[in-house]
């Protein structure tokens, strides 16, 4: 118990350190991941709490709009890590619908899938706002998106 409370104190101490920190890429994953907690809360609120081997479509849609919202920031930011982020999403999507072809996955790998992704947008809303910082730093300002 002590762990996921850890976690969840790390998870929101990245969360402030973008938003506070961070340039404006930064800003929307931590603003898109905090949408997507408030998002469950809500699905549970108004649905309950689904069985565990069950499909859930609230967290589908949930999950689907991260993806897409985090897939704008990855192509679009002068900045390497929202693909890390991205991919993390990527992973959670796949285990909605490895769950959705063969339920006996559930006892395998849909946890891990489902509860993994988090751990990797955070060290990389971690990395890449720390990153931002010392580039700043070291040059001073730059563009936050790629000039097309």
């Amino acid at each position: 118990m002590l762990m996921i409370w850890a976690a969840r104190i790390a998870f929101v101490g990245i969360l402030v350190f973008a938003l506070r920190k961070g340039g404006e890429p930064e800003r929307m994953v931590a603003a898109i991941l905090i949408a997507t907690i408030l998002l469950d809360l809500a699905n549970h609120a108004l649905f309950g709490s689904p069985a565990f081997f069950a499909i859930d479509p609230g967290h589908l849609v949930i999950d689907s709009w991260a993806l897409a919202a985090l897939l704008w920031v990855a192509l679009r930011a002068n900045r390497a890590w929202p693909l890390w982020a991205c991919s993390g999403q990527v992973i959670l999507i796949l285990a909605h619908l490895a769950k959705m072809i063969d339920l006996s996955l559930v006892r395998y790998g849909y946890f891990a899938m489902s509860q993994l992704p988090i751990a990797i947008q955070s060290a990389a809303l971690l990395l890449g706002t720390t990153a931002h910082l010392q580039r700043t730093d070291r040059i001073g300002r730059y563009h936050a998106w790629r000039l097309t």
